[in-house]
């Protein structure tokens, strides 16, 4: 008769430290702003040496679950998002995931934003919006001024969405893909205008609270995106990797860690 097994793994007692800590946060045991056992108590717990217990550790605060309090005292955090964000461009860069690949999602998760935006901004949001339209206008003739604008006008949108699962899921899709902008925006002049009345029309929907019409003029955006693109040069079914600015992507990834300010 055929043996069927599960494979066999085996755990460091570091990592066993941690991976109970991280259930027992997941689980709530350990609550956001609770501070954790001290080591002294770890080590009466898991019966592991000190040493045990702060490799344990050091792997709790590397994954953004834990952060140092006042007197040093570790606090049970929320991974902040802009950890999560760099986490997944790693990681869609080493699996060669391509630019086809990032725009197609990119493009309905763009919808998805506006058309739960109209039911859900706030006029301080609209004018969020005219403002970043307004500035964008004023500053057309610089390109790397433009990224980031653009940038922060799709942000504003999904913000606006209210739907904290959209934010997660869109905020390293966007990094990426509007590093990308770059490409476009210093390869081809009619590009920041084509996006300057793209935005129009999307803030209008919006404002009129018109569902369909701003995924309309979304989707136009996104598409023309695309379009302007392989006119520049790019192939769709290359790695994004190859497509990205880096430069800019640092910039952007340094943006999303701290408040987002778009003032040049």
């Amino acid at each position: 008769m055929a043996l069927k097994a599960e494979p066999i793994v085996v755990n460091t007692s570091y990592q066993a430290v941690f991976l109970q800590l991280e259930a027992a946060i997941l689980r709530g045991e350990l609550a956001i702003g609770e501070a954790i056992p001290t080591e002294a108590n770890l080590c009466d717990l898991f019966h592991v040496k000190r040493t045990t217990i702060r490799e344990g550790i050091r792997l709790l605060e590397q994954s953004g679950l834990v952060t140092r309090g006042s007197g040093r005292r570790l606090i049970v955090s929320a991974p902040d998002a802009g950890r999560s964000s760099e986490n997944f461009i790693r990681s869609a860069t080493l699996n060669r995931v391509t630019l086809q690949d990032l725009w197609q999602v990119e493009r309905e998760l763009e919808a998805l934003a506006c058309r739960l935006a109209c039911a859900t901004i706030s006029q301080p949001q609209l004018e969020q919006l005219a403002e970043n339209i307004s500035k964008m206008e004023l500053h057309k003739q610089e390109p790397k001024v433009i990224i980031r604008l653009d940038m922060e006008f799709h942000r504003l949108i999904t913000e606006a969405a209210g739907n904290r699962a959209l934010t997660l899921a869109r905020d390293p899709l966007g990094i990426l893909l509007y590093a990308s902008t770059d490409f476009v925006v210093t390869r081809l002049e009619q590009s920041t205008e084509r996006m300057l009345a793209a935005h129009q029309q999307v803030y209008e929907a919006i404002s009129a609270n018109d569902p369909e019409g701003a995924v309309i003029w979304m989707t136009k955006h996104m598409d023309d995106f695309k379009r302007g693109c392989i006119m520049a040069g790019a192939n769709f079914d290359e790695p994004i990797a190859d497509f990205v600015d880096h430069d800019t992507l640092a910039k952007l990834l340094l943006q999303n860690r701290g408040p987002h300010d778009a003032t040049p």
